[in-house]
């Protein structure tokens, strides 16, 4: 119990620590601690290193509350019967706490039936996991209407200029000279860079370690993959394939690997949040399903230092994918024999190009829109702005900045 005890410790100082050295910004996301006015669970799901305990630090900050992170090697092994000890321990250390994180929780096989009880005697807790079905099982049958789940993203653009401290100035829609050039700068680096918080912190050249660390912990353990460097080929491969339709049967011939190899390779890049996907629209659900997806990366220091790809139109297009998926968008995009959309959100159409004059915009993205039926339509240039009676034409950075306001209803 000593060395238990001595872990948690070790694990709530740091935490703890983190306010105090580190730069933290407020996050752009609703607001989550709603959610815990009353016995619940939620879940804070994502990608590794996207900032998930953070937030759920913040969202706790002021209570007093347990912490367990069980990505700690000290915990490595722990059995769910071992669980009541490590609560045990909170108790003994914390007192009679209400409120509990619990950190990649997942690690530890049987968990839900846990926590389940601990919300049935009325403790409020948050829970974070680096993978999309850790509450496909017991836990959402167990809870059913009593959990919440919210997806956090690496930095945002917006959130990007909030940690390198870049004053936005404008009046309504019109920016500052000095902060429109500002902004541009900045998006270039964004490119570069990402949105993961440590890459940021640390150097570039932390993008590797997160890499390996989603690969390894998040997949390869998860599915047990022996064949690792071919795995890990078959990632880069993936990443390399961003804003592009992937064929898995292509690639299982490719890879000379299985159909069903390939599929759950495939997914558990998806479950680990490294790429996210777009359905083809076809106005037949099981048509689209079979159809080719297309993929786009989680974030775009990936594309820069894995795919080692500058191709600013589709780098364009992963970021719009990327900011639509945020605001919690389900992504299609729509192909035919005579043209082509590439998202359609509910009913708005949006094309992206890489155009900085009406000249360079290609026939093709206006024609597709011309005929599509949508209650707006959008090309996201780089740098053309323009408005005719049924398209608009905004920056990018524009619309990274105001995606909520383009796509309102009002």
């Amino acid at each position: 119990m000593s060395e238990i005890k001595q872990v948690l410790v070790d694990q709530k100082v740091r935490l703890e620590r983190k306010f105090e050295k580190e730069r933290i910004i407020e996050r752009d996301i609703p607001n989550l601690k709603k959610y815990l006015s009353q016995p619940n669970v939620l879940a804070i799901l994502g990608v590794r290193r996207s900032g998930k305990s953070t937030l759920a630090e913040m969202l706790l900050r002021g209570e007093n509350f347990g912490y367990v992170n069980f990505d700690d090697d000290r915990l490595a092994g722990i059995r769910v019967e071992d669980l009541h000890k490590l609560e045990k321990a909170i108790y003994e250390l914390f007192g009679e706490v209400e409120y509990f994180l619990f950190d990649e929780i997942h690690n530890v096989d049987g968990w839900e039936l846990f926590v389940s009880r601990l919300r049935e005697e009325g403790k409020k807790i948050v829970i974070t996991g680096s993978n999309s079905k850790m509450l496909s099982g017991e836990l959402a049958t167990a809870l059913t209407g009593r959990h919440v789940n919210f997806t956090l993203f690496p930095f945002s653009f917006l959130e990007y200029l909030r940690f390198k401290g870049v004053r936005i100035e404008r009046v309504k829609n019109t920016y500052t000279t000095s902060s429109e050039g500002v902004i541009k700068r900045e998006l270039e680096n964004y490119i570069i860079e990402g949105g993961f918080p440590e890459v940021l912190k640390i150097s570039e050249d932390f993008i590797f370690t997160i890499f390996s660390d989603i690969v390894y912990k998040d997949v390869v353990q998860r599915l047990k993959i022996k064949r690792i460097e071919l795995f890990r080929s078959f990632a880069v491969n993936i990443i390399k394939y961003f804003s592009n339709e992937v064929s898995l049967s292509r690639l299982s011939k490719t890879l000379k690997l299985s159909n069903n190899t390939v599929e759950e390779w495939f997914n558990g890049l998806v479950n680990a949040y490294v790429i996210i996907t777009s359905e083809r629209f076809t106005g037949k659900p099981r048509e689209g399903m079979t159809s080719p997806k297309k993929v786009y990366v989680i974030d775009p220091g990936f594309i820069s230092s894995i795919a080692l790809d500058n191709s600013k139109g589709r780098i364009m297009e992963n970021l719009v994918a990327l900011q639509l998926s945020r605001m919690g968008e389900k992504l299609f995009y729509v192909k035919s024999n005579n043209y082509e959309i590439d998202f359609l959100v509910k009913d708005k159409a949006i094309q992206v190009t890489y155009a900085s004059g009406k000249d360079e915009i290609p026939k093709r993205e206006i024609e597709g829109l011309n005929k599509i039926k949508a209650s707006k339509k959008f090309v996201i240039t780089w740098d053309y702005e323009d408005e005719t009676k049924e398209i608009k034409f905004i920056p990018i950075w524009k619309f990274l900045l105001n995606t909520q306001e383009y796509l309102s209803d009002n």
